[in-house]
Order: C-alpha cells, then structure tokens, then sequence
C-alpha cells in the first residue's frame, strides 16, 4: 500500500455481489480512514448488511477489490490465500444485532476465547484485557455471568467487549441496536459514542438517525444495491440532496 493511502483502513471498489439472478451490490465502492466514523443507512434490502458481511468474509463477492489494513482480501473476484485471510480477520472486529455470543461460555471465556486460542495470548494477558474492557463497558460484576443471565443490552455489551479484546484496527457493527428495547437501545449507543470519541474506526449499518448524525463523520445512504449519496453525517440528515435520500430520510 502506497504512503498516500496509509491512512485508509478500509477500501472497497467496485464490489458486485448477487445471490442467484438478483444482483443486491451493484458496483460499491468506498474508502473508511483512520479514526473515521461511518454510518450506513437505508431501507431494509437495500444491501447493507450484505456489504457488511462481504467486508468482513462472511461472503465472497463476485467481482470487485476489498482491502483491509492494507491486505488485498480480494481482488477482481480472486480471493487472497488462507494465510493472508486470516491475518486480515485479526485486523477488524464485528459485531451483530443478535450478539452471537457463545451460550455456554462464561461472559469471561467469551471476551478472552480468541485472544488466547486465535492470539496466542497467556491466559493472565487474556484475563487483564478483559478486566479493562468488562470495566470499560460497566460488566465487572458479570464476568462470571452466562449470556442466558444478561439483559440484551448487557449481551450486546458483552460483543462489544470481544470485538475490541484483540485491538482491532476497524470495528463493523450490523444494526447493533435492531434487537433491543429503547432504554436499552441508549446503553449500547452511548459505549459506542465513547469509542467514536476515542477515534475507533468504525463503520455502523444503523436505522438509529439521529445517533448516525450526532456520531458519524460520514453518511453512506444505500439504496438498490447502490450508494445514492453519501457525505458528512450533519450535513446529509439535515439537507440532503438526492430525492431518494429525502423520501428515506422523511420517514423519521
């Protein structure tokens, strides 16, 4: 990767992607820098998720070129060799909107499973970086708790933890907020807020407005497989320019 883009983490261009004859990426491309916050928005089956889980290999897309940390994932379809995908999944943590926690680990195991057995981290590392991460996220108390024991609120606090134990370079959350409740809807957003404070990478596929405009630096507006508009986050909930963007946008 050349001087010039080093501080771009996270580079998608022209990535199709369809599931049998229905193409849901329609040519996608953008770039997430260092310390950025993007936020990516539009109406269900518009493609979000779908790039999402293209960005972070859960599928493989037709065409296109995805770089990560400056490892080439793939390019023109051609995928990277398992040595160098797996280097890539180190670099970015994930985190979904139904938690996928293991239920049979401990709030403990589940932070510290990868850092040991993925990272090669002792188990006493492992315990100290989950200590500062369960304390960081108000869990302390639950470290020894079962998923089936948690709040969703405290579920999805508990991925957010995992996501972050293995210092990542960027952090992908689907729609962390879709399966909770409002008041606990607001714990999530505000431990969010707090790492887009600390200059996390991150790039967030939410239906939550007015927390994409105060947060995120940029807006990406998805529609049909394509990006409609995208641009500062303040700026485009409050004066977007593309008709769609407005329709979409008047239904909050």
């Amino acid at each position: 990767m050349s001087d010039a883009n080093n501080d771009i983490v996270l580079e998608i261009k022209d990535v199709h992607k369809s599931f049998d004859k229905l193409e849901v990426l329609k040519g996608i491309s953008m770039d997430v820098k260092r310390g950025e916050v993007v936020a990516v928005i539009g109406p269900s089956g518009g493609g979000k998720s779908t790039l999402l889980r293209c960005a972070t290999t859960l599928e493989k897309v037709d065409n296109g070129k995805i770089v990560i940390g400056g490892d080439v994932l793939c390019d023109g379809g051609k995928y990277c060799d398992k040595a160098t995908e797996k280097e890539i999944r180190s670099k970015f943590g994930l985190v979904f909107q139904n938690f996928n926690l293991f239920p049979h680990f401990s709030v403990r195991r589940n932070v510290t499973e990868a850092l040991i057995h993925v990272h090669k981290k002792s188990k006493d590392e492992a315990n100290i970086i989950c200590d500062e991460l369960l304390l960081k996220m108000d869990l302390v108390e639950k470290a020894d708790a079962y998923p089936c024991n948690l709040s969703g609120g405290q579920q999805q606090r508990v991925s957010i933890a995992r996501a972050l134990a293995t210092n990542p370079e960027i952090i992908f959350f689907d729609e962390p907020t879709s399966a909770l409740d409002p008041e606990l809807t607001k714990g999530v957003l505000t431990v969010i807020k707090e790492l887009a404070r600390e200059k996390m990478t991150m790039v967030i596929v939410t239906h939550e407005m007015a927390f994409a405009r105060d947060v995120a630096d940029r807006i990406v507006f998805m529609d049909g497989g394509v990006i409609v508009e995208e641009g500062p986050a303040y700026e485009l909930v409050t004066n977007p320019q593309q008709e769609r963007t407005k329709a979409f946008l008047a239904g909050y």
